[in-house]
């Protein structure tokens, strides 16, 4: 079983492979969106593998993890002496790639001249390493991953509007965890498969009652928090079957101190089932108003009598 066969059996995920299968052939840059841990680099990633640039470099590149000076030299390449400590002649990412695809993580940190830099590769596939004046022709795809909105971003004049049409030709959305719950015995099942090949263990399955916390869990870092909290798991289970307790505090605390407030009343059962259903819903009111079947002025009613009117509340 691979990650990829779970995706395409999972009806949120399945519109996102077909695609990446529809976009990998062509060369459109491409826009990748979701709250951390969903996945953004193995979307990335296949895309490469789908498009006729497989043979070729694949660099993810995160633009938060670097101060901003050495960032523009990280995509960019430097000259000697462009800044104090550059004693050699370096290229950037985007020109070492060439004819294959760069993934710009958390782009959105990226400060307004290298998004200015940024935007004028985009429009010429050329680049001036810091420092220099030679402009260098490189062909390289170029993939986007953000865990914020982008789109917001620009509305509040954080980030280059024509950078973000330019970057947005092609824009997929990843449904975070908690709004593809159902794919959570898959994934399990694939971790603890992929853990028993690497440590040589033989643990086949989790107790009905551990699954059925892995399901209540509200899941804030999506799919790679349930990677770490499997393998969290695994490494502390000492028979074919994992127990409740060798799951981390953190899902214990959190599902079972819910379990223990109970619901006073209906109106308290109501007010819960809003709160939960519009988180699955990635705080979308509308998408809510659609999952419950309601219109909308039905829902701003409830919301008006809760006094559940933001994502604070």
């Amino acid at each position: 079983m691979k990650i990829q066969d779970i995706n395409k059996r999972s009806a949120k995920m399945r519109q996102v492979y077909d695609m990446i299968l529809n976009l990998a052939p062509t060369d459109a840059t491409v826009l990748i969106q979701g709250e951390e841990g969903t996945e953004k680099a193995l979307v990335a990633r296949s895309i490469h593998l789908n498009s006729h640039r497989k043979n070729r470099p694949f660099d993810v590149y995160n633009c938060s993890a670097y101060p901003q000076f050495l960032v523009e030299s990280g995509l960019f390449g430097h000259e000697v002496g462009a800044f104090e400590g550059a004693l050699c002649q370096k290229k950037g990412c985007l020109e070492e790639t060439d004819g294959g695809t760069v993934v710009l993580t958390e782009i959105d940190k990226i400060s307004p001249m290298t998004q200015i830099r940024l935007h004028k590769f985009l429009q010429d596939r050329e680049c001036k390493r810091v420092g220099g004046s030679e402009s260098v022709k490189t062909d390289v795809r170029i993939i986007a991953a953000v865990n914020t909105d982008l789109g917001r971003e620009v509305e509040r004049g954080t980030f280059n509007e024509e950078l973000f049409y330019m970057l947005n030709v092609i824009n997929i959305h990843l449904p975070s965890l908690r709004q593809r719950k159902d794919d959570i015995p898959l994934l399990v099942d694939y971790f603890m498969e992929r853990l028993n090949m690497e440590i040589n263990k033989n643990v086949k399955r989790t107790t009905s009652d551990t699954m059925q916390l892995l399901m209540d869990y509200s899941w804030p870092g999506n799919v790679k928090e349930l990677e770490n909290t499997i393998q969290h798991a695994y490494l502390l289970t000492k028979g074919e079957v994992v127990e409740r307790d060798s799951l981390p505090s953190r899902i214990l605390n959190e599902v079972l101190t819910e379990q223990d407030e109970g619901v006073t009343s209906f109106e308290e059962n109501e007010k819960r089932f809003l709160m939960k259903t519009l988180q699955e819903c990635n705080w979308n009111k509308l998408q809510l108003a659609k999952r419950l079947n309601v219109s909308r002025s039905t829902l701003y009613a409830k919301f008006k009598k809760y006094k559940l009117t933001t994502k604070s509340s």
